[in-house]
């Protein structure tokens, strides 16, 4: 890989959006830190971290094209015909039309950016004495850093590197792991999805101790406060289940889910009504980024917008998406979640309102509690087991229990179900990519005969020229 250049680490605005209500997260702003000075104590390393998290939900990034925004329009969920919108060619899967090509190579550049800040975060550690922590936050440091890297890594795989059906061997992305300004050889969709592994079984170590397993979270360090917002313990069980399951290894896949499925702390939604004032559904967030400037994005796309920039979908595909005329239930995630005037819905679920519940503002999911019973079902061998756990999420939105006959009908039922339990998340274009399918529904254009150019990004056109070995450049 190109050389990447280390940003000095900016505190200023860190998350700035945290004011006086939400002043568990108050960093004070600062110009400029020499890293020395910003790794001297503990909380320089933290501060580190904050700005990783804070990189993960710029616009570029999670905080909305891969979410909301450019991902999510790959998969046909936002009705776009005029050609003057950001993501017309998007939505026709040209990645090589500047509009879509800018947004693409933001992705790569971006979260490059962000590994290199992690693996600096790792790298100070190591020569750190741990005198310099305080209680159990020097593995705590060290377990989210290692779950950051690994984070990150798996989905610039999902973007740019083949699925395992496609070509499992094919050399995609290097997988950083050092501060240098060596190339870093190019790895596999194996090779990745191990290295990812390595990385998230050592950080599980590391966070045996995470303050997120207890109940009531009493500390006077804002760091370890909310762990629900950062990559805590549970979210790394989550994630392994969620590697393992797109490398093909089911019985690790349902290993992993089921440490969450069968945590008895983590529960699945049983208040309905709360859905309107809650509608990230926070309390099954295992994961859940905090994204201070969300409101602006969200207003840009689902209000008015004199830009043009509105994403919304015709009723009528939402009818059949949400499976409105089946009678087995009022789906709040349909309910709750749209906005439906005039023959179109948008949706609700990042319009940041004054009722909303605290533990739902500003946060975009990134891993769910939901996603665990999916990966359960497929993973499983008893179809029974797999039911169970399908009809139990299909109760916690509103919706009656229904019978499955095969495994088959549970891959399909799921393929519609990441749609509905997923919309605005950016998680469905992957499980296209991961069951090579040959068709995205209600998308206008034949893929079949190109599953390649539509499932595998394109890489920068300077990565391409300059990169690593895959490119030829050892």
């Amino acid at each position: 890989m190109k050389k990447v250049i280390i940003y000095t680490l900016l505190v200023s605005g860190l998350f700035s959006v945290l004011t006086s209500c939400e002043n568990w997260f108050d960093v004070s702003p600062k110009v400029e830190i020499k890293e020395d000075d910003l790794f001297k104590n503990e909380d320089g390393y933290f501060d580190a971290l904050v700005g990783v998290y804070s990189l993960m939900a710029s616009e570029n990034l999670y905080g909305k094209n891969m979410t909301m925004g450019f991902m999510d329009a790959l998969v046909q969920n936002y009705y776009v015909t005029s050609a003057a919108h950001p993501f017309y060619y998007a939505v026709r899967y040209d990645y090589m039309h500047n509009a879509s090509r800018t947004i693409i190579d933001e992705f790569w550049n971006k979260m490059y950016e962000a590994v290199v800040n992690t693996n600096n975060v790792l790298t100070r550690l190591e020569k750190a004495s741990k005198s310099t922590f305080s209680d159990d936050n020097y593995n705590l440091i060290k377990g989210e850093a290692l779950a950051l890297r690994a984070y990150l890594h798996f989905d610039l795989l999902r973007m740019f590197g083949p699925s395992f059906k496609m070509d499992k061997e094919r050399k995609c992305i290097p997988y950083v792991k050092t501060v240098s300004k060596q190339n870093t050889p190019y790895s596999s969709p194996v090779e990745v999805v191990n290295a990812c592994v390595e990385d998230l079984e050592e950080a599980l170590t590391c966070l045996a101790n995470d303050p997120v397993k207890n109940s009531v979270q009493e500390t006077d360090n804002i760091y370890l406060m909310n762990r629900k917002t950062r990559l805590n313990v549970y979210a790394v069980q989550g994630l392994l289940a969620r590697v393992y399951m797109y490398g093909e290894n089911k019985e690790k896949a349902l290993e992993y889910a089921l440490k969450l499925v069968d945590n008895d702390t983590l529960t699945l939604t049983t208040n309905m009504s709360g859905v309107r004032n809650d509608r990230v559904f926070s309390q099954e967030l295992l994961f859940g980024l905090f994204v201070d400037k969300i409101a602006t994005w969200a207003d840009q796309y689902f209000k008015s917008s004199s830009m043009g920039y509105e994403l919304q979908q015709l009723e009528y595909y939402l009818d059949l998406m949400y499976d409105k005329t089946a009678g087995l239930g009022n789906d709040v995630r349909y309910s709750e979640l749209f906005d439906i005037a005039d023959y179109y819905g948008k949706q609700k679920k990042y319009l940041q309102l004054s009722t909303d519940s605290y533990n739902a503002k500003y946060r975009v999911p990134m891993l769910r509690l939901s996603e665990m019973y999916y990966v359960a079902a497929e993973c499983t061998t008893d179809l029974e087991e797999s039911a169970r756990w399908l009809n139990l999420v299909r109760k916690a939105r509103g919706l009656e229990e229904r019978a499955f006959t095969s495994f088959s009908e549970v891959e399909s039922y799921l393929t519609a179900e990441y749609r509905r339990e997923f919309y605005s998340e950016g998680q469905l274009f992957y499980r296209y990519k991961w069951l090579n399918a040959t068709a995205i529904d209600y998308s206008t254009v034949s893929i079949a005969d190109k599953l390649e150019e539509v499932y595998v990004f394109p890489l920068p056109d300077q990565e391409r020229e300059f990169g690593g070995v895959a490119n030829g450049n050892n």
